[in-house]
């Protein structure tokens, strides 16, 4: 197995050559670029199965890093010009999350995953050396099917509503590669006496498209029995406060129809296939409700800024569109066309809903409760997001642990 390492900190470089070398790797095979010029001339004679990638290099040596510097490689990799010989994977890895969204945004790019670097831990070096072990399993032959888990949580993004999911006390263990495009997380919670197994994983892009496809891919290979989406939404005022959680139900496509020109004009025609959650859910995500205290001390518990109302948890109707909504006005055109009673908007779950509800038997159990964190109009900003997020993990946390054990 050939390996080349493109960053400039030997902080980083270092033990990721030691990590490497433990898995009995040739110190020969593994190569070092400080800079995106040095991985070019390496890229252009080397095939390699694996580059890991800091997603802030210099051109050259002499040059400040830069995000940009980073995205012009990658996007050489992936370009139909083939002047650099493309990897099996690539890791990319930042301290920056911003800068891992802004890769993850890149539409060129296949099989690379993400970690994020916190020289506090040595969660990212795990990850990474994880990622050496998953190819050298594959290399041998030894790809094993896993195991049938539990639960399955999907988030949209990697932060802030996967690390949300990552802060609940669920006994993470460290990444691992699911495939060659998909980085996991198990752990297990206790019900009733009882531990039970999860795994947790967020898509790459925002949207239903990537959010189908990894529910998809997660209900194939870790077989499920509870399909969960955790989030952030935007939420109808009047209706609901920032931080209150949604349950999703129903969830649709409200962009689903058709457009016909006649002499009105331009006209859309609605076509809405609405997908429900079990009645078993809905009257359990009730009782949480309705349990004294409880979402008070939920908002309490909460260390960040957060809204002056109380926190709430609602069932309705949450509808899914393709695109981040700050225009009041399709919200109110949904209302008064498609769902009266809306509570939400949102872009992924009638994807993973579907994925549920078009799965071969025996299907999960899937719903999705998201928390408000705006409104959908031109107010749109991220002061509540983090507080979303955990709002959102923190009634997936109570649900599981009180009745997880009933089903």
């Amino acid at each position: 197995m050939n390996i080349l390492i493109i960053d400039d900190n030997r902080a980083k470089v270092l033990p990721l050559i030691k990590g490497m070398i433990a898995l009995n790797i040739p110190r020969e095979n593994i190569h070092t670029a400080e800079s995106a010029s040095d991985a070019r001339l390496k890229l252009r004679v080397e095939i390699y199965d694996l580059v890991v990638l800091d997603l802030c290099l210099p051109e050259v040596i002499e040059d400040d890093p830069s995000l940009d510097v980073v995205k012009r490689l990658i996007e050489d990799l992936y370009s139909e010009e083939k002047e650099l010989l493309r990897p099996k994977l690539i890791v990319g890895f930042s301290a920056y999350e911003s800068y891992i969204s802004e890769i993850q945004g890149i539409q060129s790019f296949g099989s690379m995953v993400f970690h994020h670097y916190d020289e506090k831990t040595e969660s990212w070096l795990h990850g990474i050396i994880n990622c050496v072990q998953y190819l050298l399993n594959l290399q041998d032959g030894k790809e094993t099917q896993p195991e049938a888990v539990d639960l399955c949580v999907i988030a949209a993004l990697y932060t802030p509503e996967f690390t949300s999911i990552l802060d609940l006390p669920w006994a993470w263990g460290e990444p691992e590669l699911l495939d060659q495009c998909t980085s996991i997380r198990r752990g297990s919670f206790t019900s009733g006496r009882k531990t039970y197994s999860v795994v947790a994983a967020h898509s790459l892009r925002m949207g239903m498209v990537a959010a189908t496809i990894l529910a998809t891919k997660l209900i194939a290979l870790c077989k499920p029995r509870f399909l969960v989406m955790p989030g952030i939404c935007a939420g109808v005022p009047g209706k609901t406060n920032y931080g209150d959680v949604l349950l999703a139900n129903p969830s649709w496509d409200y962009q689903c129809g058709k457009r016909l020109s006649n002499e009105e004009g331009s006209q859309f025609y609605i076509a809405p296939h609405q997908l429900h959650v079990s009645e078993a859910v809905e009257s359990r995500i009730l009782q949480i409700s309705r349990t004294p205290g409880l979402l008070t001390q939920i908002k309490s518990n909460w260390r960040g800024e957060k809204p002056d109302a109380e926190l709430r948890l609602h069932s309705g109707p949450v509808g899914c569109g393709s695109a981040v909504l700050a225009d009041y006005s399709i919200v109110e055109d949904i209302i008064e066309n498609q769902q009266r009673t809306l509570l939400g908007i949102e872009m992924e779950i009638y994807g993973v809903y579907s994925a549920a509800n078009s799965a071969p038997e025996p299907r999960p159990i899937a719903f999705s409760v998201k928390s408000v964190c705006d409104h959908a109009d031109n107010q749109k900003n991220d002061t509540y997001q983090k507080y979303a997020a955990y709002t959102s993990a923190q009634v997936i946390k109570e649900f599981f642990e009180r009745f997880m054990s009933e089903f």
